[in-house]
């Protein structure tokens, strides 16, 4: 199975800059693309992680007896790929190793929603991993209750912005692959490049009004047989 579809996010300009934390994984669990604010929010980099185990980068705090981060995680994510429907873990107590001693551990607390990414005949090809980082707000000295509601409608606020800008990314990514898969078949066609491919795709879009990957997907339609 090829996982291009899944590293087109690392330069997908709403993948990099949106102020979610994203984390894209492929069916062995290994990460093909983490945003800004997913390496921001974990002490990590970019680098650190490209085509890293899970659970490499993010092991358990082996100083914690109760620590339960890894099998809680693992379950969901399997979870995701056996039924291809989302899951949202609640709160998770998961710590991160710190940058300057992977031996030392920050604690951290999440709220992790992780998403199915299909392609474009609808199989499951990866997770989307979303984490909101509310260590801050349950470790928190009690507050009082008129400050408690306000903090829960803050991270309420944040799910339901997540979720909006989920389903915006698993829209361009799916468009993103109809488009890749026109290009592949006019290159076999026409035996241009990738650019002159694209060339082609716009310039009908222009000149038919119709949307760049409602063309695309008429394309595959007109050239790839039925089952």
């Amino acid at each position: 199975m090829t996982y291009a579809i899944l590293d087109q996010l690392k330069t997908d300009p709403a993948f990099q800059a949106a102020p979610a934390a994203y984390l894209v994984l492929d069916p062995d669990l290994r990460i093909h693309a983490a945003n800004p604010a997913y390496t921001t929010a974990t002490l990590t980099s970019s680098t650190d992680l490209d085509r890293a185990y899970l659970f490499d980068a993010f092991p358990d705090n082996l100083t914690d007896a109760d620590a339960d981060g890894v099998a809680n995680l693992s379950g969901s994510l399997e979870r995701v790929l056996r039924e291809g429907r989302s899951h949202n873990m609640g709160l998770q107590r998961y710590d991160v190793p710190a940058p300057a001693d992977r031996r030392t551990f920050v604690p951290k607390v999440w709220a992790p929603i992780n998403v199915p990414l299909r392609d474009p005949d609808g199989r499951v090809v990866g997770i989307l991993h979303h984490v909101e980082d509310v260590t801050d707000l349950v470790q928190a000295a009690p507050r009082p209750p008129h400050e408690a509601a306000k903090a829960l409608a803050r991270l309420q606020h944040a799910h339901r912005a997540t979720l909006r800008e989920n389903r915006q990314l698993r829209g361009a990514l799916r468009t993103r692959g109809v488009i890749e898969q026109a290009k592949g078949i006019l290159i076999g066609q026409r035996g241009c490049s990738a650019d002159e491919a694209f060339a082609i795709l716009v310039g009908l879009s222009q000149h038919t009004n119709i949307k760049l990957r409602d063309i695309a997907q008429a394309l595959i339609d007109c050239t790839v047989p039925g089952p």
